[in-house]
């Protein structure tokens, strides 16, 4: 029953969300959100079907919230964090798995939607298909929606990384988006909210135009302040003496265990360039991932692509990305290379590299926007 329930409260939530996002944000229409909402759903239930056959995390996560009578013993840093923000759903509430999946199904959405707002005011795409440009089609992909509709890791840090992008694009106006939003990602992996306060480094450095200089020093000195701030925390999370994280015990045994899983092919001895690859653009056909797989081998094929249009269009135009666009590639290439160290497997691979191609559409669009790159019969429809 209490399914149900949550289901109408998530329409009427959406129906109220979608109208505040037509008449505040630039967006292709309402009937886009709610073709956004439509797929993540159904992909959602794709996965809540995927989980009953296999072995889920979000079972796990459930089953240790239910079991803790008490909130404040449940705050920590990584997986302990999930539990903190699945109590008051779980416990507190006594919601069933499958509403509590659908309540962290909604945030996955959320974070969906404020990815493609903020590509939508930062990039200038022309349309591709029916009037609908890079970004939309690009917000549709099935895998993005797929890791993200789960009790567990993935919504959250999604919803995180998507308030500290949709923050930083105006962070003068947004201040306090961007600060839940590194906040969120800080407490589910601290390793990446590292990497994101390496990347506006990286960015304001790089950046000459479009900052007063006045602003981009305090940007700098404030990202200073947090790396200096956040790095202890970061050494002792992944069990290291520097921040050299493949040097981490705890980071390496941990891709050492998900190595063991048999969701996919070993990566975990894989050289740097292989692993990268793998992460970005496999399974391909030739692994033998069963029916999942083969979906996502298509969807891996367009990533390619996508990689040679930057490669060609994007890189060259570098003098004319601003400091934003810049560090959305440090925070796609610095968080590849932390997540991949940790990745044991195709299938966690899979199921990580969600949480950062927005990143990478955000760039894909910024790199397309430069000349028109499908016909305009074809662009019509």
């Amino acid at each position: 029953m209490d399914v149900f329930v949550i289901i109408l409260l998530v329409l009427l939530f959406n129906s109220y969300f979608i109208k505040a996002m037509s008449n505040r944000r630039n967006i292709a229409s309402e009937s886009y959100l709610w073709t956004l909402f439509i797929v993540h759903f159904i992909l959602s239930t794709a996965y809540m079907i995927y989980a009953a056959y296999t072995t889920s995390d979000s079972i796990a996560y459930y089953t240790k919230t239910t079991g803790s009578e008490e909130w404040i013993s449940l705050w920590g840093v990584g997986t302990p964090f999930i539990h903190f923000v699945a109590w008051p759903f779980a416990s507190l509430l006594g919601l069933s798995y499958y509403a509590t999946m659908i309540i962290f199904a909604f945030i996955g959405y959320i974070a969906v939607v404020l990815f493609y707002v903020t590509v939508r005011e930062n990039t200038d795409t022309k349309p591709v298909w029916m009037n609908l440009g890079a970004a939309e089609l690009l917000f549709l992909l099935p895998n993005l929606h797929f890791w993200s509709s789960s009790l567990g890791k993935g919504s959250v840090i999604l919803m995180g990384l998507a308030l500290f992008t949709f923050g930083l694009s105006r962070f003068n106006r947004r201040i306090v988006l961007l600060v839940v939003g590194g906040f969120l990602t800080f407490m589910v992996r601290p390793h990446i909210f590292f990497t994101l306060v390496v990347s506006v480094m990286m960015g304001v450095i790089l950046t000459s135009s479009g900052l007063k200089t006045y602003m981009r020093w305090l940007i700098f000195i404030v990202a200073g302040i947090v790396f200096i701030y956040i790095s202890d925390d970061v050494l002792k999370f992944a069990d290291t003496e520097s921040l050299d994280i493949t040097s981490s015990t705890t980071l390496s045994h941990r891709a050492s265990e998900l190595s063991k899983s048999t969701t996919g092919v070993n990566i975990a001895e894989y050289g740097l360039f292989m692993k990268m690859f793998t992460f970005w653009f496999r399974p391909l056909f030739f692994d033998g991932q069963g029916a999942l797989g083969l979906i996502v081998s298509f969807e891996n094929l367009l990533y390619i692509y996508m990689f040679f249009v930057i490669i060609k269009e994007g890189l060259f135009s570098w003098t004319q990305w601003n400091g934003w666009i810049r560090i959305c590639l440090f925070i796609f290439l610095f968080g590849s290379f932390a997540l991949a160290q940790v990745t044991g497997n195709l299938g966690i691979a899979m199921r990580q590299k969600a949480q950062l191609m927005p990143f990478f559409f955000i760039i894909f669009c910024k790199a397309v926007s430069y000349k028109p790159y499908f016909s305009r019969k074809f662009a019509t429809g």
